[in-house]
């Protein structure tokens, strides 16, 4: 008997103990994608693992806790069911979904699953119309006036052509704010094309080089599109022999990029949310790096940035077992990302005064150019 009680004493203690407190913060990220979605989420999931570590996982007194779907591909279709999957699960705050097309999917039953949602990388305009959804990026609008801006006053360019998706509302909005942009400060447009395939880029390409009259110096191309897409018409262009400026949005932020293009990639720009070799990145480059082995880029930062909101909302908040409580702690909220400052408002769901970054990519790769404070209003 005596030999049993001394065996048994200290699992009895240690069962005694009691258990930590956690928060759970749903992750509505892709984890069964391929292609660029996959290439996305993977960076964005680095920057918030990161985050989460400087945090030591915990807020609030209480470790966190990330919970993720079982298998979620990115299909818009499928967001509604990884969500509620999430809430399902006991997550309290959501960072995701990625895309604008799958956060879209969402705002329809937002009132019903009322959970707050961080978008870290959703550009389109009218996402947090929605009582429930915070960004951390910069909106379409922002990032397509940015691109106008640089186009015409830093670039000095006289002509530019647009070239968007049809079917992708990221393509559409960005080459709209482009042209609207334009069209108030004397920035010429020569022509503007839909298609709805990369593979219709060829037939449109001769058209859109024709349709310039400046010294080649002196014309761009806007592309908004993925970084897939941009490789295939740069490369296109650029062996068509135009030498003037390309220029996309933050849909070509990946290093893969160069890859693809090629040698002999001209010169090239574009709006993004943060690059490496920006001084001001310096500290969270290094950091990420000695992590990772690898530079960030937007998503990752972006995704740092995302959670650092979650966090700050999570500390502030009266408690963590109401969600309403974690809800109006994101009203006011002003978080110092390493894209920028985040701020946030009863009224305001947008860091509309983060400012953004133009990037020079050529036969160099990336080169951060400056920073840009281009308000949407500008």
């Amino acid at each position: 008997m005596r030999r049993i009680a001394i065996s048994v004493l200290p699992m009895l203690a240690l069962s005694c103990q009691p258990t930590e407190r956690t928060i759970k913060v749903g992750i509505l990220l892709p984890n069964a994608a391929t292609g660029e979605i996959a290439t996305y989420s993977k960076y964005t999931l680095d920057g918030i693992q990161l985050a989460a570590k400087s945090k030591n996982f915990r807020a609030n007194g209480r470790r966190i806790e990330f919970v993720y779907p079982e298998r979620y591909s990115g299909d818009p279709s499928t967001t509604i069911d990884a969500l509620k999957e999430l809430k399902e699960k006991g997550a309290k705050i959501v960072i995701g979904p990625l895309t604008s097309a799958e956060a879209q999917s969402i705002i329809p039953v937002m009132n019903e699953v009322k959970v707050p949602v961080i978008l870290p990388a959703a550009t389109l305009n009218s996402l947090t119309d929605n009582e429930w959804i915070w960004r951390a990026c910069i909106s379409d609008k922002q990032m397509a006036v940015a691109a106008a801006f640089a186009a015409k006053d830093i670039l000095k360019l006289k002509e530019v052509a647009i070239v968007s998706f049809s079917n992708n509302p990221y393509s559409q909005e960005l080459a709209e704010s482009f042209r609207n942009w334009s069209d108030a400060h004397a920035l010429n447009i020569v022509k503007m094309v839909e298609i709805n395939d990369i593979k219709e880029f060829e037939g449109i390409a001769d058209a859109l080089l024709e349709s310039f009259t400046a010294p080649p110096e002196s014309t761009g191309i806007f592309l908004p599109f993925y970084y897939n897409e941009a490789a295939k018409s740069i490369r296109m262009l650029r062996d068509k022999g135009y030498k003037g400026i390309l220029l996309g949005g933050d849909g070509w932020d990946v290093p893969k990029l160069k890859e693809l293009v090629g040698q002999n990639a001209g010169e090239n720009f574009f709006i993004t949310h943060f690059n490496p070799y920006d001084p001001q990145s310096k500290d969270f480059t290094d950091i990420y790096r000695k992590e990772y082995g690898t530079l960030p880029n937007s998503f990752s930062a972006l995704g740092y940035d995302a959670f650092l909101v979650v966090h700050t909302a999570l500390s502030k908040s009266r408690s963590l077992t109401r969600i309403r409580d974690i809800k109006d702690a994101l009203q006011y909220l002003t978080v110092e990302g390493v894209t920028g400052r985040i701020e946030y408002s009863a009224k305001n769901h947008n860091p509309n005064t983060k400012g953004s970054v133009l990037v020079k990519f050529s036969d160099f790769g990336f080169q951060f150019a400056r920073r840009l404070a281009v308000s949407p209003v500008f």
